[in-house]
């Protein structure tokens, strides 16, 4: 007797081919024809992490996450799609160290911390929104995504984040006989207000401005606990995506994005501002028929560099910007190459290889710091889809990854370092440069309610990331939910 076809819907929005497209769909226009099938799902989750020592002190020991989220693609005519997702999270982060802001690592290094930190408690919304249509040979889309976040804490140092995050983007696509090439344009717009406070009077602690590498604003520490940061940049996306089941496909992306630090308490002063740029380029060939294949080279370059406002003396609370000084220097460089394989048929299964090279180097200017450190990487990821009878659908995932150090310094002067600043910088530099492996699996069953487009689905993932010196993480997540 034949095996049954897994679940066509599924398969089309679930499947791990999909991350050859991630690229090319963050052009709405291009969005607008990923599946030719509706999907809609709600689900309700629960994500648990624990560390035995923080990694990252600034990103604490772990967390615990509840989740609901429902997500659309609906095809309103052959020309024609709309998508959208709406999601709440509630949960909280524990032993967070040396960070007092949300979003830590979109604005280190110029963020507020103190020594002491503790459990912080996280509330985010997210929707988005989008829609895409053809027009003879152009395709046309757009749409938005919005998230705000708050991060608070109820015990002393007293932390409360709130952020307002708004992305708009718009796309088109002309097609040839052999490629859709398209171009996308993406703005973001961002701010966040953060105060500290303490209820107790006696004992209270230093809040430091950060300005890399355990140095800090001396002069506005202490004392100015109220801030804002106001940013955004701009995006251009550039597309080659071939419209047969196979060819050449490339995806290049280019940002430019700041994140300034204002007091709110000394009549709005800015202190620093952050830059990043970044470079994405996304190029290879693939085939999607019985058996899928692909190859393909994946590059980022980001280069992050922060100044510093030499500030006057204060004149009716009105502060003179003397010198604006660039003091803070990060470039990344992540390379890696990507084989998948897989087979469509009774059973859908898929199989990608990466192996890669990542490079990150921070630098103070004065007194001069440096971190640097490099790493190999190598990730494989499977996938497995089959039909179980006539109503149930299984889905198992494996993922396994490892990388390898090969080359790191530190150079901190000691005596220009708080002794607190420097034991974080210690801390965090022992993990940058360690060895570590990664270990996950997930399942999921979708149980389809008969002679219904409905279905209902439970899914279990789990996973641990060990290190070459004394740490684990270890994570579970199950989610429940319907489909329709």
């Amino acid at each position: 007797m034949a095996v049954a076809q897994p679940d066509s819907t599924l398969v089309e929005h679930k499947t791990i081919w999909n991350t050859t497209q991630a690229e090319a769909w963050k052009n709405p226009a291009l969005y607008g024809k990923a599946f030719t099938l509706p999907y809609s799902e709600l689900a309700l989750s629960l994500d648990y992490d624990k560390q035995t020592t923080a990694f990252v002190l600034q990103q604490g020991t772990g967390h615990t996450l509840y989740n609901i989220e429902a997500n659309t693609f609906l095809r309103m005519s052959d020309n024609a799609a709309v998508w959208g997702k709406a999601s709440y999270m509630n949960g909280v982060a524990r032993n967070i160290r040396f960070s007092s802001v949300a979003d830590y690592e979109l604005l280190e290094p110029y963020i507020l911390a103190d020594t002491d930190g503790g459990k912080t408690k996280r509330e985010r919304y997210v929707f988005e929104g989008g829609y895409a249509t053809q027009l003879d040979k152009w395709l046309i889309g757009a749409e938005m995504l919005f998230r705000a976040e708050h991060e608070y804490r109820t015990y002393d140092p007293r932390m409360r984040a709130i952020v307002t995050d708004l992305t708009l983007r718009a796309g088109a696509a002309y097609q040839t006989s052999a490629y859709n090439w398209g171009a996308a344009a993406q703005l973001n717009i961002y701010k966040q207000t953060e105060s500290v406070k303490f209820m107790r009077e006696v004992g209270a602690l230093t809040e430091y401005q950060m300005t890399g590498l355990g140095t800090i604003y001396a002069r506005f520490s202490g004392e100015v606990n109220n801030l804002y940061f106001k940013g955004g940049g701009l995006q251009l996306l550039l597309n080659a995506q071939p419209r047969a089941q196979q060819g050449l496909f490339g995806n290049l992306s280019l940002g430019s994005h700041h994140y300034e630090r204002v007091a709110a308490s000394l009549n709005s002063l800015p202190l620093t501002k952050l830059y990043r740029d970044e470079l994405h380029l996304q190029a290879g060939w693939k085939q999607q028929k019985n058996t899928d294949m692909a190859f393909f080279l994946d590059a980022k370059l980001t280069k992050r560099a922060g100044n510093e406002n030499i500030v006057g003396s204060s004149l009716s609370n009105n502060y003179s910007i003397l010198a604006t000084l660039t003091m803070y220097k990060n470039a990344i460089t992540d390379i890696n190459f990507n084989a998948l394989y897989g087979r469509n048929g009774h059973t859908d299964w898929h199989v990608q290889l990466k192996g890669g090279y990542l490079k990150n180097n921070e630098k103070y200017m004065e007194p001069k710091r440096e971190i640097d450190y490099s790493q190999l990487y190598t990730q494989l990821n499977g996938q497995y889809i089959c039909q179980l009878g006539k109503q149930t659908t299984l889905t198992c995932q494996l993922q396994g990854g490892f990388f390898k150090n090969l080359d790191s310094k530190m150079n901190i002067p000691v005596v220009n370092t708080e002794p607190s600043l420097l034991s974080m910088l210690n801390h965090n530099y022992k993990y940058l440069k360690a060895d570590n492996y990664s270990a996950d699996a997930a399942i999921r069953v979708d149980y389809h309610i008969r002679n219904t487009h409905y279905a209902t689905f439970a899914a279990v993932s789990g996973g641990a990331i060990g290190c070459s010196e004394d740490g684990k993480d270890s994570h579970l997540a199950v989610t429940l939910g319907m489909t329709f």
